[in-house]
């Protein structure tokens, strides 16, 4: 295995194509010129690599969140219907919907625990909202917009 290889599957599956190939790349041969040079290579030629990866993730991830900004209102949308659902799901499976209501003992740590649970389902719908309408990967054909 030469030196760089590692750096060079994990960016090629995580980056974008065009990203890679500009940002990451370069910087690989970098390294590896300076493996070809000595017997090993120095520390900071493997920080540049990783600072280069760093780079091109920030890159990608910012320009993909602001193609995800247009969406916004749709995701807004679906993400209160699924809140909306399983927190209806979990008061009925709670038994809060019959006459217990009346009977409910409200003990210090309720409110925290409800909090919690209505929080914990909308970081899951907003996640899986947002999964549904992230930007698919840009290719090396389609990085010029018209």
């Amino acid at each position: 295995m030469t030196t760089g290889t590692w750096f060079a599957r994990i960016g090629g599956r995580v980056l974008h194509a065009d990203t890679f190939a500009l940002m990451l790349s370069p910087a690989i041969a970098d390294l590896q010129f300076e493996a070809a040079t000595r017997p090993v290579a120095r520390p900071d030629a493997y920080c540049a690599v990783l600072r280069a990866f760093a780079g091109a993730l920030w890159f990608d991830l910012s320009g993909d969140l602001l193609r995800l900004s247009d969406d916004l209102s749709a995701i807004g949308v679906l993400t209160a219907v699924q809140a909306c659902y399983y927190s209806f799901m979990l008061v009925l499976l709670s038994g809060l919907g019959t006459d217990r209501l009346s009977t409910l003992v409200v003990r210090d740590g309720l409110v925290t625990r409800v909090f919690w649970y209505v929080l914990a389902i909308g970081v899951a719908c907003v996640v899986t909202s947002s999964a549904c309408f992230w930007p698919p990967r840009r290719t090396s054909d389609a990085s010029c917009e018209d």
